[in-house]
């Protein structure tokens, strides 16, 4: 498959407020492929191709952190061929992005149990893991074997194991032993690809984010694409179950 290369990138569009944490669920791969008679391969592989330009773009809004949701717990029973590829395209990405995203202060970090994962993924991943670990910039979480609720179950049978009693297991405990323990909540969930639901993902870190969903497929997802969703953003006003004073509501400003 010829690859086109991307467009040039617009300015960047002058935004009153921005997400610290953007979640992605990179969803479409599959039917961008039938869409261009390709195989369902060939959608992952353009899929993965489309990471790089996504994280550079959110890098230059300042985005502090990124989840991108690249294998869930229950994509185990997708076709073999499918799941094998998946995984050996994440290790093709790390393995050719590393020193990239090193050199540009990236922080990598992996979201989910490694156990089920094969072991030449899992040594990519700690690898990447620990060579970007004193950096200071972006930090871009890779949500590999993850899953919203094991996650939640995970952290309060931490929580148990450390012998906390019943009034100690707090909203404020748990989040503290999620996978996302030190990172702010989601503020922005996107989903590419036309669906509309969230698929069991970051399901406690994302009970207050703003979701957007566009019909765009996950390897069509560009600069400009990541502009909207984040003037859509923007425009939101954040209440979090609250009624805002009249003057921020006046104002039409994101809380």
């Amino acid at each position: 498959m010829v690859v086109k290369p991307a467009p040039a990138a617009p300015p960047l569009p002058a935004l009153a407020v921005r997400p610290a944490h953007v979640a992605i669920i990179m969803d479409g791969n599959g039917r961008w492929a039938t869409s261009h008679a390709l195989s369902r391969s060939e959608g992952h592989r353009a899929g993965a191709q489309a990471i790089r330009p996504v994280i550079e773009r959110l890098g230059e809004h300042g985005i502090g952190v990124l989840t991108l949701f690249g294998f869930s717990t229950e994509n185990w029973g997708r076709p073999r061929t499918e799941v094998e590829t998946i995984l050996k395209l994440g290790a093709e990405f790390i393995d050719t992005y590393t020193d990239e995203l090193n050199r540009n202060g990236v922080r990598l970090q992996h979201l989910g149990d490694p156990a089920r994962l094969p072991g030449w993924l899992r040594r990519r991943v700690q690898k990447a893991v620990d060579r970007t670990a004193g950096n200071d910039g972006m930090i871009v979480n890779l949500a590999f074997n993850y899953g919203g609720r094991a996650d939640i179950v995970q952290s309060v049978a931490r929580l148990l194991a450390e012998g906390a009693r019943p009034e100690e297991i707090t909203e404020e405990a748990i989040s503290a032993h999620l996978a996302t323990a030190g990172l702010p909540d989601v503020d922005l969930l996107i989903r590419t690809g036309g669906e509309h639901r969230v698929s069991n993902f970051l399901v406690w870190q994302a009970t207050y984010a703003e979701l957007y969903f566009t019909e765009v497929f996950w390897p069509d997802f560009d600069a400009a694409q990541v502009d909207a969703a984040l003037v859509e953003f923007a425009r939101r006003n954040r209440r979090f179950g609250l009624v805002p004073s009249a003057s921020v509501e006046d104002a039409g400003t994101a809380e």
